[in-house]
Formats: C-alpha cells, structure tokens, sequence
C-alpha cells in the first residue's frame, strides 16, 4: 500500500521564530568574527548587550509568547551545525539569553519593566557563562587559583583590601545595568518602527529552496557507536585524571586527544591557534605561582605544576571531545529520528533558516560600514524581518507535491517508472524529464544512459569505465555532459506545459548538491508542478529531508502495482 505523507505547514509561531532566529544567528556570525578578530576586550559581552537590543526590537514587530525561546534555539543550532567547529560556549549563551527574555516578558508581561529585568539577566548570564566554562575546562582548582590571583593582583596595585565577593558584586552590578539599558534602546527602536512601518513593501530577499542540513555524505563515516565511545571516555578521562597520578593521567591524554585529532583534526581548529596555548601555559604557570598562596618559591614546588597540569589534561580531553560529538551529532540518521520524534517544526525551521542565510549574509556584510549607526542599521534589519517572512510564506505556499518510486537495487523501479510514464501519456498527460536505460554491451564495464521523456534523446550518463567519466560516486564515473545534458531536461519543464516531472533517479550524486541537484533547487523554487522521483529504498527517507518539498506519497514497487500507482498519482493531481 502506498503511504501518504502530508507535509504540514511551519506554523506562524515557528515561521516568525525562523526569521528572528536567521537575523540573530547573522549578527553572531558577521559581527561576533569582527569583534573577535580585531581583538576587542569583552568581545562575547559586547555582542550580548546588541543581541538584547536586536531580539527586543524584534519583538515590538511580533509580539507573540514563544517566539524569543525559539529564535534562540534556532540561532544556537545553526551555530552547531554549520560547517565550523562547535563552540560550546556561545551555543549555551545563546540559548540562556533567550530563555531569559522569554521568561521575564511571559512573568511580568509586554512592558519595560519586563524587558529591562530580561536584558539585565541576558546580558549578566554573559557573565555567569564565562565563568562556567573556566569551570567546566579547568575543574573547581580554578576557583582556588583566580581567587590568589586577585588578591595578588588587589595588594599590588594597592587598592586596599577589597574582598572579592565586593569586586564580583561590582562587576555584576555593571552587567545588569548594561543588559537593561540594551531592552530599553531596543524597546525604544522597536517602538519607533512600528509608528513608522507602512502596511505595504516590496520583499527584498530570497532564498534557495535546498539546505545542506539533512546532506547524506560518503566522504566521513558517522557513526552512533562512535558518539557512545567518546562519551564513555570522556567521562573516564576525567575520572582518571581525578584519581590517578600525573603520568597516566598525561599518557591517557595524549593517546585520547591524538585519536580525536586524527578523526576530527578539521574540526580541532581551536588546537591551531596560539592564543589557545598561551592561555593553556598561562594556567599552568599561574597555578605553580599562585596555587598555595602568593610566593615566588612556589615555582620550584611541584603540587603547583601537578594542579596545573591536571587542569590542561581537563581542559584537553573536553575540547576535543566535544569537537568530535559535534561532528557525529551531524550524522543524518540522528536528524532523521529527531524529526520523527515531534521536532518536525524544528527541524524544517532550521532548513529554512539555512536557506536564507548566505542572502542574508552578504546582505548584512554589505552593510558593515553602516554599524555605528545601528539605530538605522535595525530598522533595515525590522524591514529585511517582514521581507524574509513574506519569502518564507511564499515557500510554504507552493511547494510541489512529489511521488516517490522506491525498490531495492536492480528490482525494477526504472521498468515500473517507464510504464507508469507510457500508460499516463497515453491518458493524454504532458510528461517531462528523464529516465536511465542500462548499456550492457559490456557486462564487466556496464553503464547508463539517461532518455528525454519528450524527445526520446539520449546522452551517456555513467559507467564503470574511469576514461568515460568525470565525477565518481560509488563504482560509477558520472559523464559531465550527460549530467548537463539532464538538467537541460529538467529545466525545460518550467517553460512548458508539465503535468509531472520525472526523474529517474536521484541517489547519492544529488544528496552530495551534485548530479540533478542543482536543477532540482530551480524546480522547487520556481515551478509548482508534481514530480514523479525514483529513489532507492533506504535513501527515500534521507530524499524528503533534503529538500523543502510538499506532501509526499511513497509507492513501493513491491507492494503497488503500476494500476494503483496510478491511481494514486491522478487521485492527488487535479487534471
């Protein structure tokens, strides 16, 4: 029996959150990199007193509970999952000053006073986050270490005896104050805008149909059992450097951070900066000087070097940890079970999040001449809100229904999809696009061909043999004119009368932005009219995700026959 997947539109809620959250997670990525490459002091606090002010002005847009929460999660998932190494620390703080504004505003209303005590706690858990991950690499000795660094620091340059708890209070007090004053120039821009905002306006974005967020790739094996085993040695690493001495606790490092770096060395980027390993020897120095009170002898005691150097294992075994759970928390399978499991709107919010950023990217870089005005610079940001939200609508709104053929390899789905072809055109159907026929002259180098639907043409698409091909995937060479050839095919279905697009089939080429891949983004994006794909069994599931497609019916060769197939398709195809 055929199943029938209705693909349920993002809800309002979501789709607004989506926008919200592509804007956040373009000002963290253009304006935190700017922050941090020209080395400005408190870059990440910096970037917390804008993003308050940004996420309020936001808000006066859309006053809808829910939204902040979501806007966040979303940014923060965007910054695991692109192509850069996970940062751990931004991700929390992102999600933490979202949950904050969204819990003052839904406690104390849509008001000032909500928005300033949300600020305020925004912008000072910057702070608390810091302060966390210091914990978090280095372990409570930290604590002991910066608490006689201070008052070090306090005696030398004379400021009497100021107890930290007094100091900390001051620095806290400089957060909060900060973080209010942020939600209330936001409120205030906010405000400002919508007086002024006309009920009419030309959208100024577009985005591409295609996200690389359920991208299927040969070229890193994920593996579940892999995310199990860091895990576990994670955990015992950092007993072992709790429990035993200083030379296995090093031998257990290096053999646990060499095997991560060997698996996941491109995602280590962290071990390739010097400022990385001068704060690493910092630590360890300062810990020798200032672990067991303040004294210059201290550097000749070993107990100091020891605490030291259990911090830096620490420190060692977590970052590279978690740099490879990021990459295997990017193994499709999981993303595809998660979607399963009630976090379909998520997950489809993010797809549309990522589609819209590189157009929102080189929007905003263009702009970073115009920063020192942000005033102006957010309401052209409110403006692009409304723009990118009416694209995301329009999306929703046409996305073409697509049929999915599936079978195993070599059990006849091209067979079925010619005669599901022939029986429909004969109905009087106006069928495009493409279907493989098999070259078997020669049984040990046999290859395909792709067939023009319309014109009968043909062109050689794959083969066995390395001299007849330019791209390989699997034990096939893909033709470069053949794969040319193809989506001048397909292309043509959106001039011309198409009642259905056929293509037969997309497998790993397309799921790797290759092959049709690029014809089928332009399809999507411009054209609502059906398609008819053939896929293999065991990719159909990683096919729908790829793509930002309509309702989907999945007929299986072995359980419907051509006549149900059919009927299937004419049943959702009013013609």
């Amino acid at each position: 029996m055929s199943t029938y997947l209705p693909q349920k539109a993002i809800p309002e809620k979501w789709m607004k959150a989506t926008v919200v959250g592509s804007l956040w997670a373009v000002v963290e990525i253009v304006l935190g990199s700017m922050l941090h490459n020209i080395k400005i002091p408190l870059a990440g606090t910096i970037l917390s007193f804008i993003t308050v002010y940004l996420v309020i002005s936001y808000f006066q847009l859309w006053k809808t509970n829910g939204i902040i929460w979501r806007a966040g999660l979303i940014c923060a998932l965007m910054k695991s999952l692109s192509p850069s190494s996970i940062i751990l620390g931004p991700m929390v703080g992102i999600l933490s000053e979202a949950l904050l504004l969204e819990l003052a505003i839904r406690t104390l209303g849509k008001n000032g006073l909500a928005y300033a005590i949300g600020g305020a706690m925004a912008v000072f858990s910057a702070l608390i986050q810091k302060a966390s991950t210091f914990l978090i690499l280095y372990g409570w000795d930290i604590v002991a270490l910066i608490k006689n660094m201070y008052h070090f620091a306090v005696k030398q340059l004379s400021f009497g005896n100021i107890p930290i708890i007094q100091a900390l209070g001051l620095m806290s007090a400089i957060y909060l104050i900060s973080g209010a004053v942020a939600a209330i120039a936001g409120y205030r821009t906010g405000k400002s805008f919508t007086k002024n905002v006309h009920d009419t306006f030309t959208p100024s974005f577009t985005h591409q149909a295609q996200s690389n967020l359920f991208r299927h790739s040969r070229k890193l094996n994920y593996s579940l059992a892999g995310l199990l085993v860091i895990f576990v040695l994670l955990v015992g690493g950092l007993l072992v450097i709790t429990k035993s001495g200083i030379f296995f606790s090093a031998a257990f490092t290096l053999v646990f951070t060499g095997a991560m770096y060997a698996r996941y060395g491109k995602n280590m980027r962290r071990f390739k900066k010097p400022a990385f390993w001068i704060q690493i020897s910092a630590i360890l120095l300062f810990s020798a000087l200032f672990f067991d009170g303040i004294s210059p002898e201290n550097i000749f005691r070993k107990e100091g070097w020891i605490i030291g150097l259990d911090m830096v294992f620490r420190a060692l075994m977590i970052i590279s940890a978690f740099s490879g759970i990021s990459i295997e928390l990017k193994n499709p399978v999981i993303k595809n079970i998660l979607y399963k499991r009630g976090l379909k709107n998520l997950y489809q919010s993010l797809e549309m999040a990522f589609s819209a950023l590189p157009g929102l990217m080189v929007a905003f870089s263009a702009k970073k001449n115009g920063i020192l005005g942000f005033r102006k610079l957010t309401h052209t940001m409110l403006e692009s809100s409304r723009s990118l939200l009416e694209s995301f609508s329009e999306t929703e709104k046409n996305r073409p229904d697509v049929f999915i053929l599936t079978g195993d390899v070599d059990e006849g789905k091209t067979v079925t999809a010619r005669r599901i072809v022939d029986q429909l055109k004969d109905k009087g159907w106006n069928i495009r696009g493409l279907l493989s026929t098999k070259k078997m002259d020669d049984p040990e180098k046999h290859g395909y061909f792709i067939k023009d639907i319309t014109s009968g043409k043909k062109a050689r698409l794959c083969s066995q043999n390395p001299d007849q091909g330019s791209i390989k995937t699997g034990r096939f060479y893909f033709s470069e004119e053949g794969i040319k050839f193809g989506e001048k095919v397909l292309l043509q279905s959106i001039e011309h009368p198409t009642d259905l697009v056929v293509i037969d089939e997309l497998g790993p080429l397309e799921l790797n932005d290759k092959g049709w891949s690029p014809a089928i983004e332009q399809l999507l994006t411009k054209s609502k009219k059906p398609h008819l794909w053939v896929v293999r069994e065991k990719l159909v599931n990683i096919v729908m995700r790829k793509w930002h497609i309509g309702d989907v019916t999945v007929f299986n060769i072995k359980e419907d026959s051509i006549e149900e197939t059919i009927a299937g398709i004419r049943k959702h195809i009013a013609k």
